[in-house]
C-alpha cells in the first residue's frame, strides 16, 4: 500500500513539473517582456527582435569573422572569432553554415552568454553533422541579445 501511494505521489509530482515546464508558451510570452539593456523598460516581442539589429548598434553579423574552415576526421569545423562592437554589454548567437560544392551542408553553433564592449572571444565550433570533401563556412545567422 505504501508503495501505491508513493509511487501516486511520485507520478503526480512529474505531471505537475511537466505542466510547468512545458506550457506551451513560446520564450517571452509568459506575461513579462524582457527588458531593454539600454533603457530598463519592458520590450514587446517585436521590439526584442528588433535589438539585434539596433540603430546605431550595426548588423551582429558585422562583429563575426570566419578564422578557418577545416575538414577534420569526422566532422568540419569553424573557427570564428567574435568582437562586440556596441557600447553595451550582449550575448551573441551564431550559426554557420558549412557546406561542400556538390550542396550537402551541417550548422555549427557558437553560443556566448556575456560579451563586454569591445571583448573579442575566438573559438572552434564543430559541424553537427559529417560533410565530406573541400568545405567552405558562412554566417548564416548572428544575433545580438540582451544578457540575461
Amino acid at each position: 500500500m505504501r508503495s501505491r501511494v508513493w509511487l501516486a505521489g511520485l507520478l503526480a509530482g512529474i505531471a505537475g513539473l511537466l505542466g510547468a515546464c512545458g506550457s506551451g508558451a513560446e520564450a517571452g510570452d509568459g506575461g513579462t517582456e524582457p527588458a531593454d539593456p539600454t533603457t530598463g523598460q519592458q520590450v514587446t516581442g517585436e521590439q526584442a527582435t528588433s535589438a539585434a539589429e539596433a540603430p546605431g548598434e550595426g548588423d551582429a553579423a558585422q562583429d563575426v569573422k570566419i578564422t578557418s574552415c577545416e575538414q577534420t576526421g569526422y566532422v568540419p569545423r569553424a573557427g570564428l572569432e567574435v568582437t562586440n562592437s556596441t557600447a553595451e554589454l550582449y550575448r551573441y548567437a551564431v550559426t554557420v553554415t558549412i557546406s561542400n560544392p556538390n550542396g550537402e551542408s551541417t550548422e555549427a553553433y557558437f553560443v556566448e552568454g556575456k560579451l563586454r564592449p569591445g571583448q573579442t572571444v575566438t573559438e572552434t565550433i564543430p559541424g553537427s553533422t559529417p560533410v565530406p570533401g573541400e568545405v567552405s563556412c558562412e554566417v548564416s545567422e548572428a544575433k545580438r541579445l540582451p544578457p540575461q
